[in-house]
């Protein structure tokens, strides 16, 4: 059981996996501890390019690649947590407890939490980003971030359309119409108290969010959150 409340969840993306981009994101994150309960999940990253190409030249099952690739997010926290200063790898929620009460940021391993407890479908449909999603909801985290290489969810591909605007904010239904998550992930997402996708490049744009509650990305409105909103506004008007 995790004792210590989880303020946020940062996963961060394998599109972020440059050391000069992981350094200043986990130097952020790590100061941010001193006043947030903050918990990473790795993305998959290039280790999960491989499995993604073992698996097709092997032809691989389903569930050999399922678990191949969430020991590909291990592979991906161990990276993370050497380029920090301030990082501690944990695997349960004993660890994560130490870590937070530490003040340290806990870079989670997923694959013996997920091991325990098979709680997806094995799938290429599931990637990182359901997997924090999951994580999120499993530890009652009030936010979860999704930090990629991206300002959050655009109306076009950059690279092919650089006209493409930033899209504020998103329904869950909308967020299924673009290719910037897993196709689980709205499923899962729906669970969550909220839910952002930022600029992994841009980490003072997290700390906005947290001191603020605004920043530049896509808020995506969770079900859960819009159940909330009902609820104050019936509060008001009672």
């Amino acid at each position: 059981m995790i004792r210590e409340r989880i303020d946020v969840i940062c996963k961060i993306g394998g599109s972020l996996s440059r050391p000069e981009t992981l350094r200043p994101l986990l130097k952020t994150l790590e100061a941010m501890c001193s006043d947030h309960h903050v918990l990473v999940v790795p993305g998959g990253g290039p280790f999960a390019d491989s499995v993604r190409k073992e698996a097709a030249t092997s032809r691989l099952g389903e569930t050999a690649s399922h678990w191949m690739a969430i020991l590909a997010m291990d592979q991906y926290g161990y990276l993370l947590a050497d380029l920090g200063e301030a990082t501690r790898l944990v695997r349960t929620s004993t660890e994560i407890n130490e870590a937070v009460r530490d003040k340290a940021l806990p870079v989670l391993l997923p694959s013996t939490l997920l091991l325990a407890e098979d709680p997806l479908p094995h799938s290429w449909d599931v990637t990182s980003d359901t997997i924090a999603a999951y994580i999120a909801v499993r530890v009652e985290a009030k936010l979860l971030v999704l930090l990629k290489d991206v300002d959050g969810v655009l109306t076009d591909d950059p690279r092919e359309q650089p006209s493409a605007m930033l899209i504020p904010y998103l329904s869950l239904t909308g967020l299924a119409r673009y290719a910037c998550v897993d196709v689980a992930f709205v499923k899962e997402a729906a669970r969550l108290r909220r839910c952002w996708i930022l600029n992994g490049q841009h980490p003072e744009r997290l700390v906005t969010l947290l001191r603020s509650g605004k920043t530049v990305g896509t808020e995506i409105e969770t079900a859960r959150a819009a159940e909330q909103d009902i609820s104050n506004i019936r509060d008001v008007i009672s």
